[in-house]
């Protein structure tokens, strides 16, 4: 892998929300055979005693379902940087058994892995009556959520249920947001290469460094790919570690912010029940709305983080810095 200089990206990567047509039109959903065979892996699992941890390509072969799960790998690795997949039948299914399933068809497209220092390999997306801040992850409160990359490369949401009123998903491309930038503001885009220090937020080992040890840049390049990560929250949470920022990189969080503020660069995506969300935390930015739950309704959704061993984007994430097994640093080109 090596570094390469910023460029304007014109692969399928970049996009604004006029150029993927009506809404849910980009919706795969499952046919009434691919939701059997998904069933028959799951009773097939579970009568194996197998775990969502323990189930991988051999166990869910869906021959059905294989040619659109190619389809959707060549969405996230070559496409838009998304990929949703439609009527997942969870009601089929008890909570455990929903796991198993989404973990069968994940596996065709990379491998699980952890998302915590503890080793937490899922997360419940829903609200714990808990406000958003370093100590509470955005995913246990309704709160609205701005644009970020999470920590693996691939992030897959199972929606359990949805909101009674909000909860959108909002992606932005990745790639759209950084030819902005350059075009407009190169002045800014050079510091967003030089990137910022985040906050580990209490996931490493007693005594580690509680920040990243270098800035992680939000714009990169590698063997001419972009490489994207950012959390701006995650970075302004170091101060509280000694980080000071000058005004030229709260301007050029500040611009960033704008741009992906821009109607234009914003698809809204409502989460259905039985909807599989993937984004491609290389290329694609995802926030999420405000929501409210009701008594007998309340959002929930699974989340998994993805690893793609032979994936072409080889870029720090965030994940290294909360796992046992993170990398903290690039490898030299």
């Amino acid at each position: 892998m090596k570094s390469t200089p910023p460029m304007i990206v014109h692969d399928r990567s970049v996009w604004l929300a006029a150029d993927l047509g009506a809404s849910r039109s980009w919706v795969r959903p499952l046919s009434d055979g691919c939701q059997d065979e998904i069933e028959a892996g799951v009773r097939k699992a579970v009568a194996a005693g197998k775990t969502y941890t323990d189930v991988g390509i051999t166990d869910f072969p869906l021959p059905r379902t294989r040619s659109m799960l190619r389809e959707v790998f060549d969405d996230l690795e070559n496409g838009a940087g998304f990929s949703v997949i439609g009527d997942f039948p969870v009601d089929r299914f008890t909570y455990e058994e929903s796991l198993i399933g989404y973990a069968g068809v994940s596996a065709h497209l990379g491998k699980l892995v952890d998302q915590s220092y503890a080793g937490a390999m899922k997360a419940d997306v829903k609200d714990m009556g808990l406000a958003y801040g370093k100590d509470v992850r955005g995913y246990h409160s309704n709160a609205m959520l701005r644009f970020h990359t999470d920590g693996a490369v691939l992030t897959g949401l199972l929606c359990l249920q949805s909101a009674v009123d909000g909860g959108q998903s909002v992606l932005t491309s990745s790639g759209a947001v950084s030819n902005a930038i350059l075009a407009e503001r190169p002045d800014l885009y050079a510091i967003l290469l030089e990137g910022f220090h985040h906050h580990r937020r209490g996931e490493h080992a007693p005594g580690d460094n509680p920040i990243s040890p270098a800035p992680i840049p939000v714009f990169a390049f590698y063997d001419g790919l972009l490489h994207c990560t950012y959390d701006r929250n995650q970075s302004l949470w170091s101060a509280e570690e000694g980080i000071v920022f000058s005004a030229r990189q709260i301007e050029a969080m500040d611009y960033t912010d704008a741009v992906m503020a821009r109607p234009e660069y914003q698809l809204h995506m409502e989460m259905r029940k039985g909807d599989i969300q993937y984004v491609n935390n290389f290329t694609v930015m995802h926030s999420r709305t405000e929501y409210r739950d009701s008594a007998t309704q309340k959002r929930h959704l699974v989340r998994y983080w993805i690893d793609v061993p032979n994936g072409k984007r080889k870029g720090l994430t965030t994940r290294d810095l909360y796992v046992r097994d993170g990398r903290l640093e690039l490898e030299k080109p």
